[in-house]
């Protein structure tokens, strides 16, 4: 499977100018010019309609990492009958659509060995593949999520969805929403339960100073001091990282007028190593704590794939929708418990 199908998840809060709480529905009523009394059904209507006709502006291309999304609504698009819908009482909207990489010259062959047909294509073409999304706008919260199936890190459509939910969601009385990629609590035990530390790196920056009889002058340097413990003999448990404290502290930097602990390095990383797919991820660790956000592959959850690798889509909507019911909707509206 070489595309690695995989679910990435962020969240995102409206952000107000005037640091007051808003909901989507004031978002609506506010910047698309909704009026009151509006239905639920209205609303999310109206915010359904915007968010897709964003797709087709500018707000959905980032030049910056060279991809975009939107929806090809042609015979084209193999699998325009799963094009986004909304669903007005959850609040929902979720559905397939096209995005990838712009910004290189290339040509278009044939997959025949024999065949040198081909046609040619420029840095304004878009390769377009297509990619699931579920995107959650409560009318009665602050804070949405989004669900997006992507692939490879080459492929994937995160980084330009990230900078889209940013442009849209803002107005003359919001600025960028705040958001983040996160992973319902249950991933992030099971990840964390089972992988294994195979390095830990420390980093400090140090001043080194050339003093002449001209001053303090381009003699000046800054230094990245970097230093890594490998686990020999195998790796190490994680939840032996709090164990190996005492001697991590034994452990530093000298320097002709004064030492330093690792633990008191400015920054402090684990490389883990998963036990679902043999890949390595690195994450910060500020004390005991560590912010892991692991990848859900979909490669162990769903049993149905197209003939391109990408995952069924029926079977990947029914997957999307129970984790956003199951794991990830408990967790961001506690208040509906």
């Amino acid at each position: 499977m070489a595309l690695r199908p995989k679910l990435e998840f962020i969240r995102f809060s409206l952000n107000p100018k005037d640091s007051g709480y808003k909901t989507f529905r004031d978002f609506a009523v506010d910047e698309l010019y909704q009026r009151r009394p509006s239905s639920d059904a209205q609303i999310m209507y109206k915010l359904f309609d915007y968010f897709m006709n964003s797709m087709a502006t500018n707000m959905a291309i980032d030049r910056s990492v060279k991809k975009q999304i939107k929806l090809i609504t042609t015979k084209a698009n193999k699998y325009i009958d799963h094009r986004p819908v909304v669903e007005t009482n959850e609040y929902l909207i979720h559905g397939v659509i096209n995005g990838g990489r712009f910004g290189r010259n290339g040509m278009m062959g044939d997959s025949s060995a024999a065949s040198d047909d081909a046609a040619a294509f420029g840095p304004d073409k878009t390769i377009l593949r297509y990619y699931y999304f579920l995107l959650y706008l409560p009318l009665d919260h602050n804070e949405g999520c989004l669900i997006v199936h992507s692939n490879s890190r080459e492929e994937t459509v995160t980084d330009v969805f990230k900078s889209f939910l940013t442009r849209v969601f803002i107005g003359g009385m919001y600025s960028k929403p705040k958001l983040y990629l996160f992973a319902p609590q249950s991933f992030v035990n099971e990840y964390v339960n089972k992988s294994v530390v195979k390095s830990l790196e420390f980093k400090e920056t140090y001043l080194d100073g050339v003093y002449t009889e001209d001053g303090i002058g381009e003699s000046v340097k800054h230094f990245d001091v970097k230093i890594e413990i490998i686990p020999k003999n195998g790796f190490l448990k994680l939840d032996a990282l709090k164990k190996m404290e005492p001697f991590l502290k034994k452990l530093g930097f000298s320097r002709s007028d004064q030492s330093e602990s690792l633990t008191d390095f400015r920054s402090k990383r684990v490389k883990l190593r998963s036990p679902f797919d043999s890949s390595d991820r690195t994450f910060e660790l500020d004390g005991d704590a560590m912010d892991v956000v692991p990848v859900v592959y979909l490669d162990r959850r769903i049993t149905k794939f197209n003939d391109d690798d990408t995952p069924d889509f029926d079977e990947l909507d029914l997957l999307t929708r129970n984790l956003f019911y199951d794991e990830v909707l408990p967790e961001l509206r506690p208040d509906l418990a």
